[in-house]
């Protein structure tokens, strides 16, 4: 059953790479993404949140949901099971996400019919950019080798994040690191001080 599954993720990251190589627009290469992860995982959907800020997610593209819900269902970090996994850094995966603590039901998007749920941080270096959800109908919780696979998927999703591969409109399609950033500083002794800022 792994060399299955284990061929099964090869089969998802070939076909995720043809999707990096052509040439469409961010929200269009998005929407092909969560097809070809809810397909090639037998999941009714797949949806991607990414950061508009430090503080929200914002639905940025999805299979199986609402599609009008996309750039309209936002949460803050730690609302809801995708929130925790953002805020966690730790997947979630259950088999009724109903019951789970501190599962929040978003109308818009049309989830409540969704019994399984896996979510993923899709995150770089330690920077939390996002979370990856698949769901099903039926009650199931994921193998180790599924979460593992998407967990995989999700890394591949955090770079090419990082690399501008999803600008388009929207905040949470904004190029990075153009974005306002305010640092919080200490006082450590008073006096003046100078220096540089790297990113």
């Amino acid at each position: 059953m792994a060399q299955r599954i284990e061929t099964e993720s090869r089969k998802l990251l070939s076909r995720l790479q043809g999707v990096m190589a052509d040439s469409a627009a961010g929200q269009e290469r998005l929407d092909r993404i969560t097809h070809l992860i809810a397909d090639s995982m037998g999941t009714e959907v797949c949806s991607i949140y990414l950061l508009r800020d430090q503080d929200t997610l914002e639905l940025c593209a999805t299979q199986g949901l609402a599609p009008e819900a996309v750039h309209v269902t936002r949460m803050r970090l730690g609302e809801g099971l995708v929130g925790r996994v953002a805020r966690s850094a730790q997947p979630i995966n259950t088999a009724n996400a109903p019951a789970e603590r501190g599962f929040r039901y978003m109308p818009e998007t049309g989830e409540e019919r969704y019994s399984s749920f896996l979510g993923v941080p899709i995150q770089r270096l330690g920077e939390r950019l996002g979370v990856l959800v698949v769901q099903s109908l039926d009650a199931r919780e994921f193998s180790d080798d599924a979460v593992y696979g998407l967990e995989v998927v999700a890394m591949v999703l955090a770079e090419m994040t990082e690399l501008g591969a999803f600008i388009g409109e929207g905040a949470a399609l904004a190029e990075r690191h153009k974005q306002q950033v305010l640092f919080r500083g200490a006082c450590a002794q008073e006096g003046a001080a100078m220096g540089h800022v790297w990113l």
